[in-house]
């Protein structure tokens, strides 16, 4: 008499193939998703640091009575180290203290090393000019990615803007903005990657 037994049986090659499949599908899904949640989130953050930016000239503007010296008004300037060395003695944004003799935070004494610090080598950096200088580039390549500015000449309260963000006039007392990853392709379409205005 022959007894019944169970033989073990492993996946086909065929249902391998489909999990295979089928988890691709939902890891490449998850990749796109993703990869566009960590865009918006730094087209916010670089949103969020233009009006910060605009507000911090603005109240200078409007405690001071009239543009720093050194800030050409006629003209697109950029958030280089001055210009963030002006708004930081003045406690009108926070960003870390800066001067020409690379002294660093003056409350503190801290001393920071100019080639590892952006904001001391270089100044406001966008985020792609951050990723840049994190991935150890230290060209001035990266200096294109400085946040970029034009002021209300005449306090009159409106700007014309740059032919490379769209021209026009608005009112504003301050427009600020950076471009995207492709810095020639955003200034040909006229569109920054985040804008305050």
């Amino acid at each position: 008499m022959k007894l019944w037994t169970k033989t073990k049986r492993g996946f086909t090659l065929i249902e391998l193939l489909v999990v295979i499949v089928i988890v691709g599908i939902l890891a490449s899904t998850g990749l796109v998703a993703y990869t566009g949640f960590i865009e918006r989130a730094q087209q916010k953050n670089a949103a969020d640091m233009c009006a910060q930016i605009a507000t911090a000239w603005t109240r200078y503007y409007d405690e001071i009575g009239f543009w720093p010296s050194v800030l050409d008004t006629s003209s697109t300037q950029e958030m280089d180290t001055e210009m963030c060395e002006i708004l930081g003695k003045a406690k009108l944004l926070d960003v870390n203290y800066i001067d020409s003799n690379n002294s660093g935070d003056s409350a503190s004494g801290l001393r920071r090393n100019k080639e590892d610090d952006p904001q001391l080598k270089f100044g406001l950096l966008d985020p792609f000019g951050l990723e840049m200088f994190d991935a150890g580039d230290r060209s001035t390549q990266v200096k294109d990615h400085l946040y970029q500015f034009v002021v209300d000449t005449d306090g009159d309260g409106r700007i014309t803007l740059p032919n490379e963000v769209g021209g026009g006039e608005i009112t504003a007392p301050v427009a600020v903005w950076c471009w995207p990853e492709d810095i020639d392709e955003g200034k040909q379409d006229g569109e920054p990657f985040a804008k305050s205005w």
